[in-house]
């Protein structure tokens, strides 16, 4: 099958998940033997397309956004709108040049409002079905509507979900939501979860100088990795340190990624008197993500709002005893007690007993790292998600071919 996939953004620029999924699923297709081409945003310039394990990539020039600019809420004014709307046209224009370089696509997979725009006029440009995934919603990261912006988001999302011929969302949890807030039919909606790669021990050197760093001789190590925006719960996780330390003193806290909430977020540590126990180590690399998961003791993802919670898996891959939000997709990624510790959502005493359980009970330990890598080979491999993923595009095709256009 020959899948033009359109994504605002494509590793090696990411902002969050969403670059993640597209290029798991993209590269897991590939290997199934579909032809898949990715045309993805780039503030770095225009390139031809390039074969990237196995998917063909294209990029299409966009201007830069402001710094500290969260491309997924917290903030955004008309000029961010302007940028989006101009990689829109960007997206598109390549889009109808490479659909007619070398033979028709079969599908169009679109990804989240930011590329809703182009994906509508390359279905209606080059009558070919399209499939639109929501990662993640406006309403959801900012629990409502609550700006003029924020509503036009809104209002792109919908378009997306109406123009598809099939909606894929990554959970139940984020089914009902895109049910209740877009009143999009359930039977046009199919839920598969994203997956993870397998993981890579970094090298033994990398791994020393990370502990070396931020972690003492015989210290315990909790470890964050996400952006810094309020949805995140960060800010709930500061708050549960020094309930931790009370009885784990030797325990040591870095939290990797950036955001605009990263000032705030320092501000809070400092205020709490727990900044000698906290590290904000700013955005790092996929090796250095690793090598903090080859010396954690247990990952921390409090979200208030996850449609999934890729991280979480990342770290159940890696042995890393996860403890979670019971929220959203997290709730639904992790079992409690078998895979990882869910907690209240919100809620820094609930949080503060689940990392206290996984940096103290040996034998839950022990459980938490030996089923979490099981879970997640078993679960959510990529290979299993582009499987459940052609199967809609085959059901999309075979529904498309019966009916005129």
């Amino acid at each position: 099958m020959r899948v033009l996939m359109i994504s605002y953004e494509y590793p090696p620029e990411v902002v969050g998940g969403l670059g993640a999924a597209v290029s798991g699923l993209a590269r897991a297709l590939a290997r199934r033997g579909d032809y898949v081409q990715v045309i993805s945003a780039s503030s770095i310039g225009d390139a031809a397309p390039c074969r990237e394990d196995g998917v063909i990539v294209s990029r299409v020039a966009r201007s830069a956004f402001p710094e500290g600019l969260d491309l997924y809420g917290g903030g955004g004014d008309a000029g961010f709108l302007r940028v989006a709307m101009e990689a829109n046209f960007g997206l598109a224009t390549r889009g109808v040049v490479e659909a007619t370089r070398d033979g028709p696509y079969d599908i169009i997979h679109a990804h989240d409002w930011h590329s809703a725009f182009a994906a509508k006029s390359l279905k209606h440009a080059l009558k070919i079905p399209l499939v639109f995934t929501v990662h993640s919603t406006e309403y959801g990261r900012n629990r409502g509507i609550h700006s003029d912006l924020q509503r036009y988001i809104h209002e792109i999302e919908w378009m997306g979900t109406y123009e598809a011929w099939r909606v894929i969302c990554c959970s139940k949890y984020m089914s009902s939501e895109l049910r209740r807030i877009f009143s999009l039919p359930e039977d046009k909606i199919d839920v598969i979860p994203n997956g993870v790669d397998p993981p890579h021990l970094p090298e033994q050197e990398l791994i020393n100088e990370i502990r070396s760093r931020y972690a003492g001789s015989g210290e315990r190590l909790v470890f964050y990795v996400g952006r810094l925006v309020y949805e995140k719960g960060v800010h709930v996780l500061l708050s549960s340190i020094p309930k931790v330390l009370e009885e784990a003193k030797n325990t040591r806290f870095v939290i990797a990624g950036d955001g605009y909430y990263a000032g705030v977020l320092r501000e809070k540590a400092d205020n709490l008197g727990i900044g000698d126990h906290v590290s904000f180590v700013g955005r790092i690399s996929d090796r250095e993500r690793d090598a903090f998961y080859a010396i954690a003791d247990a990952a921390v993802f409090p979200s208030l709002y996850e449609p999934f919670g890729i991280v979480a898996l990342e770290g159940m891959a890696r042995g890393v005893p996860v403890v979670v939000s019971d929220t959203g997709g997290l709730g639904e990624v992790v079992r409690h007690e078998e895979t990882g510790l869910k907690v209240y959502s919100g809620d820094a005493d609930s949080l503060a007993w689940g990392i206290k359980r996984a940096l103290l009970d040996e034998s839950l330990q022990e459980k938490l790292r030996r089923n979490g890598p099981v879970e997640v080979r078993e679960r959510f491999s990529w290979d299993q998600v582009a499987d459940l993923t052609f199967d809609v595009y085959r059901r999309v095709l075979s529904e498309a071919a019966s009916v005129p256009w």
